[in-house]
């Protein structure tokens, strides 16, 4: 990361970062440290119930905790949509103040702005995040980019109904922003760290995440001079349009080389593809993805060209834009997002859902049960 990070960039990129809940709030802020120390404009402001962990939020210039009679964990989906709805415009005006452009502005087209939301499946971050984005929507015009951090398989039937009611609205239901939605699977990132206690393997987690985003945005503000792979920073942006709404993965590879004659001549097209899933958020048939972008950086020579046109091939059921950069070190980096990727592709999404409805229906056969229950009262 270290020698993306010394680039100077000759396009710029302002980003505004919001997150909600507790698992949200850490990630953001993670996010954020690294994209400020690459020189990038951020704004950026942290929506949580409680300030209770506010000691470790040290990155965001906004924070919002909106009810402090009530602890952080809350994970009634329900009760905080109600919570935030009730307060609706104050949390409107504190998104106003995080947004680069609104919907009637007059923009340059190379005046470019991601506004990204972080959440997750607790109550606070499955409903701030669907109320968010409903709002970012209405403000800018456009869908704002979710980063949702999926449950453990192991989490509470009722964590997974929050992520399966707030996957399905944020990107699905029609009443709701159809964004993008770029998944991150937290039990495989967790994998990496499996010797580690539970909260370093969980810090660790947050932190690879990070990392990650802000190294793909990174990737995406470099110049390729290739005649043929030289997509840039539009092209990146053009996967976080309503047209890519569905899900996505970030895709994140990274291979050192004993020489550069050793990186000049790998086959890297497998490479990327056997190690496909190892690499990136989560599990997922990317090759399905209706639109992506990809940054290569390797020594080029006309074996690095052929290689691309390899992978090319694989996207050609989307529109998956490729950068080919050149490097004289020893190195191969792949960053990039892949999205608009149908749920049918995708199996952890169903798994969510199925256990999302089985929450749902414990949740009712325990309320029938109760309604027709006899309570006697003693004297």
């Amino acid at each position: 990361m270290s020698w993306l990070k010394r680039k100077l960039f000759k396009k710029k990129i302002s980003i505004a970062v919001i997150g909600i809940g507790n698992a949200g709030c850490r990630i953001g802020d993670k996010i954020i440290h690294h994209l400020k120390e690459s020189r990038i404009t951020v704004k950026s402001i942290a929506i949580n119930q409680s300030d209770n962990f506010q000691t470790k939020m040290k990155d965001y210039e906004e924070h919002w905790w909106f009810d402090r009679n009530k602890t952080s964990s809350n994970s009634d989906l329900n009760s905080v949509y109600e919570e935030l709805k009730s307060r609706e415009m104050e949390f409107r005006d504190k998104l106003e103040k995080v947004v680069f452009y609104k919907k009637d502005d007059r923009r340059d087209e190379d005046n470019l702005a991601l506004h990204l939301i972080v959440g997750s499946g607790g109550g606070t971050g499955s409903a701030g995040s669907m109320l968010a984005s409903k709002i970012l929507a209405d403000i800018t015009g456009d869908p704002p980019t979710i980063i949702f951090v999926v449950p453990e398989k192991g989490e509470p039937s009722l964590v997974q109904y929050n992520a399966a009611k707030a996957l399905h609205f944020l990107g699905f239901d029609l009443m709701g922003p159809q964004s993008p939605i770029l998944l991150f699977d937290n039990e495989k990132l967790l994998s990496f760290f499996e010797q580690e206690e539970a909260t370093d393997a969980l810090e660790q987690s947050n932190e690879l995440l990070a990392v990650t985003m802000t190294t793909t945005i990174l990737a995406a503000l470099q110049e390729s001079d290739h005649e043929e792979y030289n997509a840039g920073l539009n092209d990146f942006f053009l996967s976080f349009t309503k047209e890519a709404n569905g899900l996505g993965v970030i895709v994140s590879l990274d291979k050192e080389f004993d020489t550069l004659e050793e990186a000049q001549n790998i086959r890297f097209s497998d490479l990327f593809f056997n190690k496909l899933d190892e690499n990136s958020s989560l599990t997922a048939d990317v090759t399905r993805a209706k639109k992506g972008y990809l940054t290569i950086t390797t020594p080029t020579t006309f074996q690095s060209t052929f290689e691309t046109r390899k992978i090319v091939k694989k996207f050609e059921r989307g529109d998956v834009r490729i950068a080919l950069n050149t490097i004289d070190e020893p190195y191969l980096t792949i960053r990039g997002v892949l999205t608009g990727i149908h749920p049918d592709y995708v199996d952890r999404f169903w798994e969510i859902l199925e256990k999302g409805r089985d929450s749902r229906k414990e949740i009712i056969e325990k309320e029938e049960k109760l309604r027709k229950s006899f309570i006697r009262l003693s004297d």
